[in-house]
């Protein structure tokens, strides 16, 4: 039965709450984002800094909506709220499109980042070596589909999870999955954890949200989870030690977060760049802290 009621909630958009967007919503992060269209990339909806930063390369989120819906406006306070913080968020389904996406469309997005890099346009100091792939409910499913893909680095389970008994095609997901899921009231909840537990010999990070499914995604600047979300990505994407506190050093239980699970995050950035020995020495020491705090 919960089986079923998730498959119909994730195929359809309807049943995401929406809240209403504020006109003026730019994110609070040091870059000033909207969103913009492309037509050389016409079925997506991309956010980014209204004005990129010079010098600065620009990681990548590529997002599936809630519901697999084709409105690429849908989580689009949380998106832009990513976009403020240096990074391109791409989301399938142009604004205000109908209908449903694949993942096909993921790949897409993936695909026309090789093709923006260095350019002279805005998109040209897009990180193409940096791309995390990640969506809501339906749309995490999405993001399992392209962990296949050479280009994506690290992948983002939002109130999602394999369908059924997939302990099988869980065990064999080999790159960084950080799960985000709502409370036990939550649809995808059960499948969720079940995946992280399945998924083994890669890192990986889980944690609960006193909230229902699909969480805060659709609030203000995606409320706790937007939070969440940039700190995964500056840490998984950039480097940024200070963010990895979040998950390794007890900040996200601060933040509310419970029931937080993690396992081999002392390797999380050789997934993600070029090895650095002192930045693999520093994860390893706070890892091994966090435990110790663990059991005393």
């Amino acid at each position: 039965m919960k089986c079923s009621g998730y498959l119909l909630t994730v195929l359809s958009g309807a049943s995401v709450a929406l809240a209403a967007p504020l006109a003026d919503d730019v994110g609070t992060g040091p870059y000033p984002a909207a969103y913009f269209t492309e037509t050389s990339l016409p079925k997506h909806t991309i956010y980014r800094p209204i004005n990129p930063p010079a010098n600065v390369s620009l990681p990548v989120l590529v997002w599936g909506q809630g519901g697999c819906a084709a409105d690429g406006l849908q989580e689009r306070s949380y998106l832009i709220e990513i976009a403020s913080h240096g990074f391109i968020a791409i989301a399938s389904g142009a604004p205000g499109g109908t209908g449903s996406t694949t993942s096909a469309l993921m790949t897409e997005s993936i695909t026309w980042v090789g093709t923006q890099a260095g350019t002279s346009g805005p998109y040209g100091n897009v990180d193409a070596k940096k791309i995390a792939a990640a969506g809501g409910s339906c749309g995490g499913l999405e993001a399992y589909d392209v962990i296949g893909n050479a280009a994506v680095d690290i992948i983002g389970i939002f109130s999602s999870g394999y369908i059924g008994n997939n302990a099988a095609q869980a065990s064999k997901l080999k790159k960084p999955v950080f799960y985000f899921l709502g409370n036990t009231g939550d649809i995808a909840y059960a499948n969720g954890l079940a995946d992280y537990g399945n998924i083994t010999a890669t890192p990986k990070w889980f944690g609960s949200y006193n909230v229902g499914h699909m969480g805060t995604l659709t609030a203000l600047h995606g409320g706790a989870w937007g939070t969440a979300t940039v700190q995964w990505l500056e840490w998984g994407l950039k480097g940024n030690l200070t963010a990895a506190k979040f998950f390794t050093d007890g900040g996200a239980q601060t933040a509310g977060w419970s029931k937080v699970q993690s396992a081999d995050l002392d390797s999380f950035l050789s997934f993600t760049g070029p090895f650095d020995f002192q930045v693999a020495i520093w994860t390893a020491l706070t890892c091994y802290r966090s435990q110790v705090l663990a059991y005393t």
